[in-house]
């Protein structure tokens, strides 16, 4: 879909991109218990969850790279196992 918006209004010179952030550490997650949140960090190849700040550096980014379009930016400690897992779970 952001390639395909990137597209459609890049001729009016409007660009359009995602961020896909993993696991946060913010008040979202606040029903999840410490042990749902050490289980979660077990996934994640660095062993923590992201912080706010770092999300907010790429959007940044985003907006600074005027000539960036049609992308979705990935921003989630790697967590490809977690991944799988979830979709387990759900079928």
């Amino acid at each position: 879909m952001t390639k395909a918006l990137a597209k459609e209004v890049g001729p009016s010179n409007i660009r359009v991109n995602a961020i896909a952030p993993g696991s946060i550490d913010t008040e979202m997650d606040g029903e999840l218990t410490e042990e749902e949140i050490e289980e979660l960090k077990m996934e994640i190849p660095l062993r923590r969850r992201g912080k706010p700040e770092e999300i907010a550096k790429s959007v940044k980014f985003l907006i600074e790279n005027e000539y960036m379009t049609g992308q979705v930016i990935t921003i989630d400690g790697r967590m490809d196992k977690l991944k799988t897992l979830t979709k387990k779970k759900i079928h």
